[in-house]
């Protein structure tokens, strides 16, 4: 016999084996799933995005966050956040990811900015928007 014929015959015995790992009756057989099977959610947030979002309640209440990995998350933190502060039926308003963010609040209005310029940006533009008395009242950057 030569040399190839055996390596061939060998190749073959290792690829059965192999191949009987996911095979209907083998012990093996739907113990290894991949993520086409639909089992768990097999995607993992992008490190390089931080997610930020904005809700309100009832009461006119603002919740926040700056801190979330994914939107959901970030919707959900900014609810608790707006419920904490003693409002209820908050809902989100505004999800945003690697940007910066500031709230703007004066006698007769109510501002607000977001933008991936930096917060120096959003500051000057929630209080140009909003008027001469108005004062910022949240201000932060979601970024990873």
């Amino acid at each position: 016999m030569t040399a190839i014929l055996r390596v061939a015959i060998a190749f073959t015995f290792v690829l059965s084996a192999v191949a009987s790992a996911q095979q209907p009756g083998s012990a093996e057989y739907n113990s290894v799933f991949l993520p086409a099977h639909g089992v768990g959610d097999t995607r993992s947030p992008d490190p390089r995005i931080r997610w930020g979002a904005i809700a309100v309640g009832d009461d006119k209440a603002w919740g926040y966050t700056l801190v979330g990995k994914t939107e959901e998350e970030a919707r959900s933190l900014a609810v608790a956040d707006c419920q904490a502060r003693g409002s209820k039926n908050c809902v989100p308003l505004e999800t945003f990811f690697n940007s910066c963010i500031a709230v703007a609040v004066g006698p007769n209005n109510r501002s607000g900015q977001m933008s991936p310029k930096g917060l120096k940006w959003v500051r000057r533009q929630s209080l140009k928007e909003c008027g001469p008395d108005c004062k910022i009242v949240y201000e932060g950057c979601a970024v990873p």
